[in-house]
């Protein structure tokens, strides 16, 4: 369960005796310490104060915040209106998923959680190593494949990893196998060298199958706050990612952040990973969330 309970605070700050503008202004900060954005605060307020009496019910505010929300994860209430699409998309008999984000934000053992996850489900899965950048890059994911019993391509470190998803995707296509999970080397976003060759690593992909990848899914680092919103932005921009994956939401994570990238960038959250073991993943529960970003 997400560690980010805001209810003790906002019951401390309806609690007491200030005046109902002084009290919009204490849950404003409260939100915006809690890395949701200054502009997303203040229309969630607004929206919030124009629903709520001139008196304060402690439920009712609970309940309009939620509500409030809600319309965020559901899209009604983002930018552009559209849903948010939480479940993955399987277009072909044979997919692919492209996993990306910064170093140390939990790809590899993403990765693996994922595999294990689809194996559970009886597809056949292939694993490929395109790290090939960190000494331990491949050698890590080989290490899960091992202990899984899930097979892993990998390459030698500095191999292309162009030609590892290339020999990646040809196995998948060719022998018995649904489902290719490709880990991809942590980059940072403001290296746009390293986020360009995201775009040649779907485009070796896309040679096999247009309609793939499947899923271009960023895993982002719950404990790391609003830089996640940049780093969302940098590779929806190069590698048009379709999915957030939450990992090591068990944190001290705030969980703010996650309503900037839904709001601004209409990505849905995936999946979000509690603990280090294969099954420690589940599908993300926006209600799940926001209860426990405010106090259920």
């Amino acid at each position: 369960m997400f560690k980010i309970s805001l209810k003790k605070k906002i019951n401390q700050i309806i609690g007491s005796k200030k005046t109902r503008e002084e009290m919009f202004e204490e849950l404003e900060e409260l939100l915006i310490l809690s890395d949701i954005s200054a502009d997303r605060v203040e229309r969630i307020l607004n929206k919030v104060k124009k629903r709520i009496k001139l008196i304060f019910d402690r439920d009712e505010f609970f309940q309009v915040l939620k509500e409030e929300l809600l319309l965020i994860f559901t899209g009604t209430g983002g930018p552009d209106g559209d849903k948010h699409q939480s479940g993955m998309h399987f277009p072909d008999t044979k997919n692919a998923i492209l996993i990306v984000g910064i170093n140390g934000s939990g790809k590899t053992t993403t990765a693996a959680k994922l595999a294990y996850r689809y194996r559970q489900q009886g597809l056949k899965v292939l694993l490929s190593a395109a790290d090939t950048f960190r000494a331990a890059g491949s050698s890590q994911l080989v290490m899960w494949g091992e202990k899984l019993d899930i097979p892993v391509v990998g390459g030698d470190r500095g191999a292309d990893p162009g030609s590892v998803v290339y020999n990646s995707m040809n196995s998948l296509m060719n022998r018995d196998y649904d489902l290719l999970i490709v880990d991809t080397a942590g980059r940072v976003q403001t290296r746009e060298t390293l986020m360009m060759e995201l775009e040649k690593l779907t485009r070796i992909i896309k040679k096999f199958s247009p309609a793939q990848p499947a899923e271009t899914l960023l895993v982002v680092d719950a404990t790391m706050g609003q830089n996640t919103l940049d780093q969302a932005r940098r590779f929806k921009a190069f590698s048009g990612i379709s999915g957030i994956i939450l990992a090591k939401a068990d944190g001290t994570a705030k969980g703010g952040t996650i309503i900037n990238i839904l709001d601004e960038l209409n990505i849905p959250v995936k999946f979000a990973g509690f603990g280090e073991s294969e099954a420690d993943l589940t599908e993300f529960s926006e209600k799940d969330f926001i209860d426990s970003l405010l106090g259920e």
